[in-house]
């Protein structure tokens, strides 16, 4: 089930930021939801207490997130992204997510 996945500025400019490795990575998991729509763990994960909000998981030097959400029309929106440091999501990068969700009425 093909999807169009949508990176909006916030995620594009963190991904602008990271080594090739990690874009690299990060490209082939977006290829992977625009083809199957969905991708499973470790690559990607359901951000619990969260409705329609899910994380990319790139596990390389710097350990990088990206917030995404699915929208009506098979349109998948990428809303920013974060390097992750401790084990829990920080709390101003969450609430980060969903400012820029809200906002684009997602």
């Amino acid at each position: 089930m093909k999807k169009m996945v949508i990176q909006l500025p916030q995620a594009l400019g963190f991904a602008q930021q990271m080594s090739d490795l990690s874009q690299k990575k990060y490209a082939a998991i977006r290829r992977i939801l625009e083809e199957q729509g969905y991708a499973n763990a470790p690559l990607t994960e359901k951000i619990e207490g969260q409705n329609n909000l899910f994380a990319i998981r790139i596990m390389t030097g710097g350990n990088e997130r990206f917030f995404y959400c699915y929208a009506i029309e098979d349109i998948i929106f990428i809303l920013c992204g974060y390097e992750k440091r401790t084990s829990n999501i920080p709390s101003k990068e969450l609430a980060k997510a969903l400012a820029i969700k809200k906002e684009s009425g997602l």
